[in-house]
């Protein structure tokens, strides 16, 4: 995983513009508040689909990372599997190192 990525994120994070676990993420995508969703890569079947559902139906980008849910803890302190980006520049911004 791109090092950027994670710093990224982490800057994300300490800005307040990061959202943690599917039923938080739910409540920001269904109040149109999300530019961008993002689910680790050991995330169970169930709720991939779920975010999956939620990302088609809002048309919200989604990206699949290349991390466990583990890896997120060791970068950002939570140890989460879904993720939702409630800034359009750091939302633009990690999708554009994620392409990287």
């Amino acid at each position: 995983m791109n090092p950027r990525f994670l710093s990224t994120l982490g800057l994300c994070m300490r800005a307040g513009k990061l959202n943690f676990g599917f039923e938080t993420v739910r409540s920001a995508v269904t109040g149109g508040a999300v530019y961008l969703l993002m689910t680790a890569a050991d995330l169970s079947p169930k709720t991939a689909k779920e975010t999956a559902f939620l990302a088609d139906k809002y048309a919200v980008p989604l990206l699949s990372l290349p991390v466990t849910m583990e890896e997120l803890r060791s970068a950002m302190g939570k140890k989460t599997g879904v993720l939702a980006v409630t800034d359009e520049g750091f939302a633009k911004r990690l999708m554009e190192l994620q392409a990287l």
